[in-house]
């Protein structure tokens, strides 16, 4: 936390991405967050989240 109490950058958007991955497939994630498949797979199994299977 930052001295007036948000978030760094960095730090939201892996809550955001993490929080997303817990409701939405990773493809959707991916569109989401600009990001590439693989990538949005691979957070998927680091959240350990049901779309981490598929």
């Amino acid at each position: 936390m930052t001295r007036h109490g948000h978030l760094p950058g960095r730090a939201g958007r892996n809550t955001a991405l993490m929080e997303a991955l817990a409701d939405l497939p990773p493809m959707v994630v991916a569109d989401l967050f600009g990001m590439g498949a693989k990538t949005a797979e691979r957070w998927a199994a680091f959240a350990g989240g049901a779309w981490a299977a598929t």
